[in-house]
C-alpha cells in the first residue's frame, strides 16, 4: 500500500491484521521494519548468538499471494 510519500504492508498475524511502515516494531525479537517493497517487509531483529552476545540480524518477510 502507498500513501504520498510512504510505502506501506498488512501483515495477517493469529487472525488480526496489522498496518506496518518503516519504524514500525515486529515480531518477538524486537524487531523493527527496515523496509517495505512490492515483494517484501525488511526487518533487523536483536537476538543472541550462540556465544550469548545480542546481535542485529536482517530478516524478510516475502510476499504470499492468496491461493484461488
Amino acid at each position: 500500500l502507498q500513501k504520498p510519500g510512504l510505502n506501506y504492508a498488512l501483515i495477517l498475524a493469529d487472525k488480526t491484521l496489522f498496518q506496518v511502515r518503516a519504524g514500525s516494531h515486529l515480531g518477538q525479537n524486537f524487531g523493527m521494519v527496515s523496509g517495505i517493497t512490492e515483494t517484501a517487509v525488511e526487518l533487523k531483529e536483536i537476538v543472541q548468538d550462540a556465544s550469548g552476545e545480542w546481535v542485529e540480524r536482517k530478516a524478510k518477510l516475502e510476499l504470499q499471494e492468496a491461493k484461488k
